[in-house]
């Protein structure tokens, strides 16, 4: 991960905005296409996490989600805000991922108990930076007005039946689907990396 310049955070912005103003200005300079994977709930949706978020809705009078974390604003903003002063970001791609049968929520529930949804369902909107608003608050409103919207469409999702769940069709979207030649592809990168594990452990352990 750090080859590939990951951006590893504390998760406290007081200690990561100097880690952040190095790798954004290394991502700015260097020239290159750049993308950036952001989870702006900061975790994923465990019920440790959930009851925090449930605490954090409480304390801040704000509704309770259901399917998604209330977002943190703080870290989105200035990313956005920093790489449009660099000149250096033209799109933000929303992304959001339903599941058509189970949820698997940790790495435990695939390895030990073979949990493993049979669809996963991705919805993406590319958007435009310039259609974003341009100052703090209005992008922290914005960020906090999609994840409404999130919660809302995944609550659509999962109350159809497993075996026709889908996400509604966004206005000119497109619906896209493995080809057997990229599954073919995918499964051999997937055995490949097993097999080199299991090769791994199996030299480490012995």
């Amino acid at each position: 991960m750090g080859c590939n310049s990951y951006i590893f955070l504390n998760r406290r912005f007081d200690k990561d905005q100097s880690r952040l103003d190095k790798m954004l200005n290394y991502y700015s300079q260097c020239g290159y296409n750049y993308q950036i994977l952001l989870y702006p709930e900061g975790t994923d949706k465990c019920p440790l996490a959930t009851e925090r978020s449930r605490k954090y809705a409480e304390k801040n009078n704000l509704v309770h989600y259901q399917y998604v974390l209330h977002p943190r604003t703080t870290g989105f903003v200035y990313i956005v805000q920093s790489m449009r002063k660099a000149g250096y970001i033209d799109y933000i791609y929303d992304v959001t991922i339903g599941f058509g049968d189970c949820i698997v929520q940790s790495e435990v529930d695939f390895a030990v108990y073979g949990v493993c949804p049979k669809d996963v369902h991705y919805q993406v909107r590319k958007l435009k930076i310039s259609d974003l608003p341009a100052d703090d608050k209005g992008l922290a409103e914005w960020l906090i007005n999609l994840w409404k919207e999130k919660e809302e469409k995944l609550r659509t999702f999962y109350s159809k039946d497993p075996s026709i769940r889908e996400f509604d069709n966004t206005p000119e979207g497109k619906d896209y689907e493995i080809s057997k030649n990229i599954y073919v592809t995918q499964m051999c990168i997937i055995s490949f990396w097993t097999l080199t594990t299991l090769i791994w452990a199996y030299g480490f352990l012995m």
